[in-house]
């Protein structure tokens, strides 16, 4: 039995620490030449610690939109000056709550920023770049996932209280608001979900990782006239658009179906599926 350096990493171990799937880095692996595996006797695939810093670098480039081909030939010093955000004295004191795990401040912060900013501003001008600031921390190993989750929640508490602070307006429509099977990125949806209630829309929020049935059969019980769907950098591609095209099949008439976030950029367009542009919902 062949012994295996202990330093090396399955792709298992790349997928759990980058949150990329094993599909996007055998693909980036076959397109781009990255990162270039050990191959055991065996066949199987085993990474380099620096492969997974590498692949941290470009998966926080490519969530921010940056192509993956380029980022593929990027340096790692060149990969930290482009994630780098620019200069943000709030979201700078967030991160420093972050870094802390001071939670008080943290709330006390974001709820500051949105009773002088507003929730649009806010979300583009605060939780974006922390997020961004977040993930280019946790990239360089400068902070741990606990950190990352810590500031999830937080995040995720707050856009859910100023949900439930929003009424419906007569005459405003309806949503019902998920993701596809194998999606779990939830901040995306609660920031579409607000931007919706914001408006005076009744907003159902169903939750992450549903089958499509499911997702249909709570539109029709629901009586929405929309069904929107958040999707995350890693739910672009192919097994993505088919489970839109059996959705769009399974929605009753009249239902519109939107797409939004990272990965609907990158999903080859659906006739009777329309993408939402950034938080503009309608």
């Amino acid at each position: 039995m062949t012994k295996v350096e202990p330093e090396l990493l399955s792709i298992g171990d790349i997928c759990s620490e980058t949150g990329l799937s094993a599909d996007v880095v055998r693909v980036w692996e076959r397109r781009y030449g990255f990162p270039v595996p050990v191959r055991l006797p065996s066949g199987h695939r085993r990474y380099r610690p620096e492969d997974l810093h590498h692949l941290r670098l470009m998966a926080e480039a490519v969530a921010q939109g940056h192509r993956p081909s380029q980022m593929a030939r990027t340096g790692e010093a060149a990969l930290k000056r482009l994630l780098i955000p620019k200069d943000n004295p709030r979201v700078e004191c967030l991160f420093e709550a972050v870094t802390a795990m001071d939670t008080d401040r943290m709330r006390g912060l974001l709820r500051e920023s949105i009773e002088l900013m507003g929730w649009k501003p806010f979300l583009q001008q605060v939780v974006a770049p922390l997020l961004d600031r977040v993930g280019m921390a946790w990239a360089e190993g400068a902070i741990d996932i606990h950190h990352e989750h810590l500031v999830t929640e937080v995040l995720e508490d707050l856009l859910r209280q100023l949900r439930l602070d929003c009424r419906p307006v007569t005459g405003k429509g309806s949503v019902l608001l998920s993701t596809l099977p194998g999606e779990r990125h939830r901040l995306g949806l609660l920031m579409a979900a607000l931007a919706y209630a914001s408006l005076g829309v009744r907003t159902e929020l169903l939750g992450v990782d549903l089958p499509v049935a499911s997702i249909a059969q709570a539109a029709r019980a629901l009586r929405v006239e929309t069904v929107a769907v958040s999707l995350s950098i890693q739910s672009s591609g192919e097994t993505t658009r088919r489970l839109l095209l059996d959705l769009k099949d399974r929605l009753p008439a009249g239902c519109r179906l939107l797409i939004g976030g990272q990965g609907a950029v990158r999903t080859r367009k659906i006739d009777g599926v329309e993408r939402m542009s950034g938080l503009d919902v309608f």
